[in-house]
C-alpha cells in the first residue's frame, strides 16, 4: 500500500475542537505556514529530482545554476534548522503548561 500515513490527524482534530475565535486565528496562521512549508519542500523535491535526472542523462549544470541551487539549499538549512530549534522550544513550553 503507497498511501501515505494521514500526518495532519492531530491537525484535524485541534480545527474541529477549537471553538475560540482566537484560537481559531491562530490555528489558521499555523496551518499557512505547514502549507508554505509544504510547498517549498516540493519545489526543492522537484529540483533535486530533476538534478538526478538530468545527472543521470549526462547532463552539465551551468556554473550560475549551481549556485543559485546551493544559495537555496543554504537558506533552508538555515530556516529550517532555526525553525526545528524554535519548534521544541514551544513544545517544550506546551508541556511545562500541561
Amino acid at each position: 500500500d503507497h498511501t501515505p500515513p494521514d500526518r495532519l490527524e492531530p491537525g484535524r482534530r485541534l480545527v474541529a475542537a477549537t471553538k475560540d475565535p482566537v484560537i481559531r486565528e491562530l490555528v489558521a496562521a499555523t496551518l499557512d505556514i505547514l502549507e508554505q512549508d509544504t510547498k517549498q519542500v516540493l519545489d526543492q523535491t522537484h529540483i533535486a529530482r530533476d538534478i538526478a535526472a538530468r545527472t543521470s542523462a549526462g547532463d552539465w549544470f551551468a556554473t550560475t545554476e549551481l549556485r543559485e541551487i546551493k544559495a537555496d539549499a543554504e537558506f533552508f538549512l538555515r530556516t529550517y534548522k532555526h525553525q526545528r530549534e524554535e519548534l521544541k522550544g514551544l513544545k517544550s513550553a506546551l508541556e511545562g503548561d500541561g
